[in-house]
């Protein structure tokens, strides 16, 4: 709901019902959500952490199978179920696994603990890859991350990603690389025409939050008009997922089994995949 919306169903039913039986109505539903909201987050984790004992932290299916998650992740815990079963954001899973097979280096913007940065690696998707993070707690994980799983010498950890950041590839790795941005809204602001100019030769693929703005509409496509001039455009969306198809997860209750496909996301996701335009 947008804010001038809010405001005015505030005002007719203060107008209607009186400030105080409002005010309560309110309340009560603001608490019942977040008594809701809690007694998932907490249902989440107790599944993660059981599949997180069950697994070893290891990805036990999808592209990053064999992937090790170390146990001081800082970034959304609850998300270990469905990474076991390669089943977190399948959709950009799915457009990794059909990248061409010269793109050989990873540019992961926003990587928090290094989900994808190193998960690319662990079977030769990518050769190398860059994390940009803007936490040093981040950072530091994505470090403890690559040592786990062996690839250190792979990994290239960077803080802020600024509108500059490809400075930071070599033009060979620039002409092969795939540029994945997590960034929370800020990508409106990195990606204007001189940073896709100078990516015109990525696959760039972009996790949308246009519904943090008011102008959201206009930022989105803003974006995708800028890109046209460099770039084919495909938008993908969550789609459903299929637990029932995993044995571990048969003796499991249907709730667990269908929560642990959830990723907590205030709305259905959608990302946008930007590919090259050559002659």
């Amino acid at each position: 709901m947008n804010s001038k919306k809010f405001v005015r169903e505030l005002f007719l039913a203060v107008r209607y019902r009186g400030f105080f039986p409002t005010l309560k109505n309110r309340l009560k539903l603001l608490f019942e959500e977040l008594k809701f909201v809690e007694t998932v987050r907490k249902r989440r984790r107790k599944i993660a952490n059981r599949l997180d004992k069950l697994f070893d932290s290891t990805v036990a299916y999808g592209p990053f199978r064999g992937l090790k998650l170390t146990k001081n992740q800082w970034w959304g815990f609850s998300d270990r179920s469905a990474m076991f079963f390669g089943l977190y954001e399948q959709e950009v899973l799915t457009s990794l696994q059909n990248i061409p097979p010269e793109y050989r280096t990873f540019v992961d913007l926003g990587a928090a603990d290094g989900y994808y940065g190193i998960g690319v690696l662990i079977n030769k998707m990518f050769d190398r890859s860059y994390c940009f993070e803007i936490s040093e707690e981040g950072q530091y994980v994505i470090k403890e991350n690559a040592a786990l799983n062996g690839v250190s010498d792979r990994v290239v950890i960077k803080g802020i990603a600024e509108k500059d950041f490809y400075r930071h590839l070599s033009a060979g790795e620039l002409e092969r690389a795939v540029v994945f941005i997590d960034i929370e809204g800020a990508e409106f602001a990195l990606l204007d025409k001189t940073t896709l100019h100078a990516l015109k030769d990525a696959i760039i693929i972009i996790e949308l939050h246009d519904w943090f703005f008011e102008d959201g509409d206009a930022k989105l496509r803003n974006l995708k008009d800028a890109a046209k001039a460099t770039h084919s455009i495909v938008t993908l969306a969550a789609e459903g997922r299929d637990p029932s198809k995993f044995e571990e997860l048969k003796r499991f209750h249907d709730t667990d089994r269908w929560l642990l496909c959830s990723e907590g996301r205030k709305r259905l996701m959608t990302w946008v995949r930007l590919d090259p335009l050559r002659s």
